[in-house]
Protein backbone atom coordinates (compact mmCIF):
# COMPACT_ATOMS: atom_id res chain seq x y z
CA UNK A 1 0.00 0.00 0.00
CA UNK A 2 2.85 2.49 1.06
CA UNK A 3 4.60 1.48 -2.25
CA UNK A 4 1.81 2.54 -4.18
CA UNK A 5 1.03 5.90 -2.79
CA UNK A 6 5.25 6.42 -2.77
CA UNK A 7 4.85 5.87 -6.53
CA UNK A 8 1.42 7.78 -6.81
CA UNK A 9 2.74 10.84 -5.56
CA UNK A 10 6.16 10.51 -8.18
CA UNK A 11 3.84 10.21 -11.19
CA UNK A 12 1.67 12.75 -10.12
CA UNK A 13 4.80 15.16 -10.08
CA UNK A 14 5.96 13.42 -13.50
CA UNK A 15 2.54 14.59 -14.70
CA UNK A 16 2.00 18.06 -12.93
CA UNK A 17 5.65 19.31 -12.99
CA UNK A 18 6.78 17.57 -16.58
CA UNK A 19 9.65 15.87 -15.04
CA UNK A 20 10.70 12.90 -12.28
CA UNK A 21 11.91 13.56 -9.17
CA UNK A 22 14.24 11.23 -9.05
CA UNK A 23 16.05 11.73 -12.24
CA UNK A 24 18.55 14.37 -11.20
CA UNK A 25 19.50 12.23 -7.81
CA UNK A 26 22.36 10.34 -6.87
CA UNK A 27 21.32 6.63 -6.88
CA UNK A 28 20.21 5.13 -3.23
CA UNK A 29 22.13 2.35 -1.69
CA UNK A 30 19.70 -0.21 -2.97
CA UNK A 31 20.00 0.55 -6.27
CA UNK A 32 23.47 0.12 -6.12
CA UNK A 33 24.03 -3.57 -4.17
CA UNK A 34 21.14 -4.58 -6.67
CA UNK A 35 23.79 -3.35 -9.79
CA UNK A 36 27.19 -4.63 -7.91
CA UNK A 37 26.34 -8.60 -8.44
CA UNK A 38 25.79 -8.26 -12.33
CA UNK A 39 29.22 -6.38 -12.64
CA UNK A 40 32.13 -8.10 -14.33
CA UNK A 41 35.49 -7.58 -12.38
CA UNK A 42 36.78 -5.56 -15.45
CA UNK A 43 33.75 -3.80 -16.34
CA UNK A 44 33.74 -0.20 -15.60
CA UNK A 45 30.55 1.96 -15.22
CA UNK A 46 30.57 4.65 -18.36
CA UNK A 47 27.18 6.43 -17.41
CA UNK A 48 23.53 6.20 -16.25
CA UNK A 49 19.99 7.34 -16.35
CA UNK A 50 17.12 7.22 -14.24
CA UNK A 51 13.56 7.60 -15.60
CA UNK A 52 10.75 5.15 -15.71
CA UNK A 53 9.76 2.35 -17.82
CA UNK A 54 6.74 1.76 -19.25
CA UNK A 55 4.89 -1.20 -16.92
CA UNK A 56 7.81 -1.44 -14.54
CA UNK A 57 8.25 2.04 -12.94
CA UNK A 58 11.64 3.43 -11.73
CA UNK A 59 14.44 2.19 -13.86
CA UNK A 60 18.28 2.45 -13.81
CA UNK A 61 20.36 2.50 -17.27
CA UNK A 62 23.58 2.10 -16.23
CA UNK A 63 26.05 1.55 -19.32
CA UNK A 64 29.21 -0.11 -18.76
CA UNK A 65 32.25 -0.93 -21.13
CA UNK A 66 30.81 -3.85 -21.92
CA UNK A 67 26.76 -3.42 -21.11
CA UNK A 68 23.46 -1.59 -20.84
CA UNK A 69 22.09 -2.99 -17.61
CA UNK A 70 18.09 -2.33 -16.87
CA UNK A 71 17.85 -2.08 -13.24
CA UNK A 72 14.41 -1.98 -12.18
CA UNK A 73 13.40 -0.83 -8.41
CA UNK A 74 10.19 -0.63 -8.21
CA UNK A 75 8.45 -3.55 -6.00
CA UNK A 76 9.27 -6.54 -8.31
CA UNK A 77 13.72 -5.87 -8.36
CA UNK A 78 15.17 -6.82 -11.68
CA UNK A 79 18.43 -6.83 -13.64
CA UNK A 80 18.62 -7.11 -17.39
CA UNK A 81 22.06 -7.55 -18.66
CA UNK A 82 22.36 -6.55 -22.37
CA UNK A 83 25.63 -7.04 -24.61
CA UNK A 84 26.21 -3.79 -25.73
CA UNK A 85 27.23 -5.50 -29.13
CA UNK A 86 23.71 -6.29 -29.49
CA UNK A 87 22.17 -2.61 -29.55
CA UNK A 88 21.39 -2.07 -33.21
CA UNK A 89 20.21 1.20 -32.62
CA UNK A 90 19.85 4.41 -30.20
CA UNK A 91 17.38 6.79 -30.25
CA UNK A 92 16.33 9.88 -27.92
CA UNK A 93 13.95 12.46 -28.02
CA UNK A 94 12.91 15.59 -25.42
CA UNK A 95 9.05 15.02 -24.78
CA UNK A 96 6.58 17.20 -21.98
CA UNK A 97 7.72 14.48 -19.46
CA UNK A 98 11.78 15.07 -19.51
CA UNK A 99 13.78 12.95 -22.54
CA UNK A 100 13.19 9.53 -23.57
CA UNK A 101 15.56 7.13 -24.30
CA UNK A 102 15.08 3.93 -26.73
CA UNK A 103 17.69 0.57 -27.46
CA UNK A 104 16.62 -1.59 -30.01
CA UNK A 105 17.82 -5.24 -29.96
CA UNK A 106 17.38 -7.82 -32.11
CA UNK A 107 14.84 -9.14 -30.07
CA UNK A 108 13.87 -6.60 -28.09
CA UNK A 109 13.13 -2.65 -27.88
CA UNK A 110 13.96 -1.48 -24.34
CA UNK A 111 12.87 2.43 -22.93
CA UNK A 112 13.08 5.02 -20.63
CA UNK A 113 10.98 8.38 -20.54
CA UNK A 114 11.40 11.10 -17.70
CA UNK A 115 15.20 10.90 -17.79
CA UNK A 116 16.70 14.58 -16.81
CA UNK A 117 18.39 16.27 -19.52
CA UNK A 118 22.00 15.89 -18.57
CA UNK A 119 21.61 12.29 -17.93
CA UNK A 120 20.24 11.22 -21.12
CA UNK A 121 23.19 13.46 -22.86
CA UNK A 122 26.02 11.86 -21.19
CA UNK A 123 24.07 8.28 -21.32
CA UNK A 124 23.37 8.83 -25.08
CA UNK A 125 26.64 9.34 -25.93
CA UNK A 126 27.88 6.60 -23.97
CA UNK A 127 25.57 4.16 -25.35
CA UNK A 128 26.30 6.13 -29.06
CA UNK A 129 28.62 4.23 -30.91
CA UNK A 130 29.61 5.22 -34.48
CA UNK A 131 27.49 1.65 -35.48
CA UNK A 132 24.52 2.68 -33.50
CA UNK A 133 24.81 6.78 -34.02
CA UNK A 134 22.44 6.68 -36.35
CA UNK A 135 19.06 9.69 -35.33
CA UNK A 136 21.00 10.61 -32.53
CA UNK A 137 23.11 13.48 -33.07
CA UNK A 138 20.95 16.28 -32.12
CA UNK A 139 20.50 15.22 -28.99
CA UNK A 140 23.94 13.78 -28.16
CA UNK A 141 25.68 17.18 -29.46
CA UNK A 142 23.66 19.19 -26.83
CA UNK A 143 26.36 21.22 -25.38
CA UNK A 144 26.04 21.29 -21.28
CA UNK A 145 26.29 23.65 -18.79
CA UNK A 146 29.94 23.52 -16.12
CA UNK A 147 27.18 23.40 -13.83
CA UNK A 148 25.52 20.52 -15.42
CA UNK A 149 28.31 18.69 -16.38
CA UNK A 150 29.89 18.77 -12.76
CA UNK A 151 26.73 17.28 -11.34
CA UNK A 152 26.71 14.61 -13.93
CA UNK A 153 30.22 13.51 -14.05
CA UNK A 154 30.13 13.09 -9.89
CA UNK A 155 27.01 11.61 -10.06
CA UNK A 156 28.45 8.91 -12.50
CA UNK A 157 31.83 8.43 -10.19
CA UNK A 158 29.70 8.30 -7.08
CA UNK A 159 28.20 5.09 -8.45
CA UNK A 160 31.49 4.16 -9.94
CA UNK A 161 33.24 4.32 -6.68
CA UNK A 162 30.34 2.93 -4.64
CA UNK A 163 29.40 -0.36 -7.16
CA UNK A 164 33.03 -1.23 -7.97
CA UNK A 165 35.24 0.62 -5.62
CA UNK A 166 38.50 -1.08 -6.82
CA UNK A 167 38.08 -0.10 -10.21
CA UNK A 168 37.86 3.37 -9.09
CA UNK A 169 41.78 2.97 -8.16
CA UNK A 170 44.77 3.02 -10.78
CA UNK A 171 45.87 -0.67 -11.51
CA UNK A 172 48.75 -0.01 -9.43
CA UNK A 173 46.67 0.86 -6.44
CA UNK A 174 44.15 -1.76 -6.64
CA UNK A 175 46.66 -4.47 -6.83
CA UNK A 176 48.44 -2.37 -3.84
CA UNK A 177 45.25 -2.95 -2.06
CA UNK A 178 44.57 -6.79 -2.55
CA UNK A 179 47.84 -7.13 -1.30
CA UNK A 180 47.43 -5.16 1.70
CA UNK A 181 43.93 -7.30 2.04
CA UNK A 182 46.09 -10.86 1.71
CA UNK A 183 48.68 -9.84 3.69
CA UNK A 184 45.52 -8.63 6.62
CA UNK A 185 43.95 -12.40 5.85
CA UNK A 186 47.63 -14.55 6.04
CA UNK A 187 48.08 -12.39 9.64
CA UNK A 188 45.25 -13.36 10.70
CA UNK A 189 45.51 -16.76 10.41
CA UNK A 190 42.47 -17.17 7.49
CA UNK A 191 44.77 -18.20 4.84
CA UNK A 192 47.36 -21.01 4.48
CA UNK A 193 51.31 -20.41 3.25
CA UNK A 194 50.01 -23.19 0.24
CA UNK A 195 47.37 -20.59 -0.80
CA UNK A 196 49.07 -17.21 -0.94
CA UNK A 197 49.38 -16.01 -4.34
Amino acid sequence: MFDFFRNYNEQLEILFEGHDPSAHQLLRHADVDLMRNHLNRDEAICAYATGRAVGAGRTIWAVTTQSLLVVQTSKRQHVRKLDLSQIEQVEAEEGRYGFSLRALLPDARVGLYGVHRSFAVLALRALARPAVAEGTSTIAEIALTDAEQTHVLHAFADLALRAQPLLAHSAAEAQQLLHNAAVGVRIGGSQRTAEAV
